[in-house]
């Protein structure tokens, strides 16, 4: 089966955290991106310039097995010449996986903490109150005439009605981070710089270790921080482990590449595991549990994201429209 390469769009992005994601699984416009010559591993060894420094592409490894916790126990090898398999395989795993992937249902169950006031901030003092909240969660696929594939993620509370992005000081301030494994495409990787870091067993299964920075020169659709109507871009750096037999991606950290004035710290730590769709012969490595802490000068933030009972979602389903 011949896989076909992509194009992965960022259409919108935003913080408190929001992206929708599009998929183009159509060669020819793949083609036209990359040239005949080129090659989406070819910024594997290219330099960051005077970021570089300060980026996990250039971290010693202690130091960056420091900032990065979960990578204690890393087998590492500074050796590249993997590095160029292991990206293809993981681009080819996604261009054969999303076009099967069905509209999806879950139960997320959703838990935040401030840590500290703002005495400006809305709400007051029960701002730093820890809540929690259950949605239904959908990631819906749409299948476009161009060959491509969009995917919109979408929550319904307990009433069945939609919830809206953004809001008070209790709603979900997590937007798209679950499906960031799209970041992976094949045509999305020259937007990144990476580096190998060897092997590890994650969660019961042997990875590859990769770590990734995006070169904001090259990315053509940033994400943005949201201040009242004022976007700001920033990027990405991060960790992700690749199962060695499979190529899905288990587990992904990702890091602002660098500091806002308004956002200091956006760091997202994402799990995945295989998931059996009940009325559908196949099997997917879902989202699990997505952790985000983040400080817009308030103190920090935490907000876990926890995903179950996946099962298909048909659109005849009820769901109620605000009046």
């Amino acid at each position: 089966m011949r896989v076909p390469q992509g194009r992965m769009v960022h259409l919108l992005t935003v913080v408190a955290i929001a992206a929708l994601l599009t998929w183009t699984s159509e060669l020819a416009s793949a083609q036209a991106e990359l040239g005949p010559s080129s090659s989406p591993f070819g910024s594997a060894s290219a330099t960051l310039g005077a970021r570089e420094a300060t980026t996990y592409l250039n971290f010693p490894i202690q130091r960056l097995k420091a900032v990065v916790p979960a990578l204690g126990g890393i087998k590492y090898d500074d050796r590249q010449d993997q590095l160029p398999v292991i990206l293809g395989r993981v681009a080819q795993h996604i261009a054969d996986v999303l076009p099967r992937l069905p509209n999806l249902i879950s139960r997320e169950d959703v838990y935040h903490f401030q840590s500290t006031a703002d005495a400006d901030a809305s709400g007051g003092l029960a701002a730093t109150q820890p809540w929690g909240r259950q949605y239904r969660y959908l990631l819906q696929c749409q299948r476009n005439r161009d060959g491509s594939t969009s995917i919109a993620e979408s929550r319904i509370d307990g009433a069945g009605k939609p919830v809206k992005e953004g809001g008070g000081f209790t709603s979900v301030r997590g937007y798209g981070f679950s499906y960031q494994w799209l970041f992976f495409t094949a045509a999305s990787q020259p937007e990144f710089h990476f580096r190998y870091l060897g092997q590890q067993e994650k969660s019961g299964r042997k990875t590859y270790v990769v770590a990734f920075a995006q070169e904001p020169k090259k990315v053509s659709a940033p994400a943005f921080f949201l201040v009242d109507t004022k976007r700001v871009p920033f990027y990405y750096q991060g960790v992700l482990w690749v199962d060695q037999s499979s190529f899905d991606i288990i587990a992904l950290r990702t890091d602002l590449l660098a500091p806002l004035p308004l956002l200091r710290q956006l760091t997202t730590e994402l799990t995945f595991r295989s998931v059996p769709i009940r009325g559908f012969d196949a099997v997917f490595w879902l989202p699990s549990e997505v952790d985000i802490s983040s400080d817009q000068g308030r103190g920090p933030s935490e907000e876990n994201h926890r995903y179950s009972d996946y099962r298909l979602f048909h659109s005849e389903s009820r769901i109620v429209t605000s009046p």
